[in-house]
């Protein structure tokens, strides 16, 4: 009978130890993925990217990055980074001339046209006209972009030709 009380007593002390009221009980942030957030990491990566910043791009970009080109050129993280430390490629302008962002939960599809002037290898300053598809990813507590693929804009006139031809 002892042991059993010495048991309950035990037991009972426990059950109080793990009970907090409910003011020191601490808050638990809930995180909100919201398109701004997102935004403002396109708008950091394209500054980065005309930069040169690898320390920035390093916290921009996932471990995984698959980042496609136009032209069908695929880079990885540290190919980018190379290529833009390296000279290979350098962005003198990036403009998004818009900025869509569909939201589903930790990951977010961002779509827009960009204008890019770039040098590339010995070509300066070459321009391109490009709708340009992002996938980020909410990682590390941080927004990553996890890919990204673009491809060239239709040009004004081949729309008219293309709108003449469907009358």
């Amino acid at each position: 009978m002892k042991n059993i009380t010495i048991i309950l007593i035990v037991l009972m002390a426990l059950g109080c130890k793990n009970q907090m009221p409910e003011e020191s009980k601490s808050i638990v942030e809930e995180i909100v993925y919201s398109a701004g957030d997102v935004r403002a990491a396109v708008k950091q990566f394209n500054k980065a990217v005309v930069k040169k910043d690898t320390a920035l791009l390093n916290k921009l970009l996932h471990d995984s990055l698959s980042y496609g080109h136009s032209n069908g050129w695929i880079e990885n993280k540290t190919e980018l980074k190379n290529d833009l430390y390296n000279g290979t490629l350098t962005y003198n302008t990036v403009d998004h001339k818009e900025i869509s962002v569909i939201m589903n939960d930790k990951v977010a599809t961002v779509r827009g046209d960009v204008l890019f002037n770039v040098d590339y290898n010995e070509y300066d300053s070459l321009d391109f006209d490009l709708h340009v598809m992002q996938t980020w990813v909410w990682h590390e507590g941080k927004w990553k972009m996890l890919n990204r693929q673009s491809m060239a804009n239709p040009k004004e006139e081949n729309k008219e030709d293309k709108d003449e031809e469907d009358k």
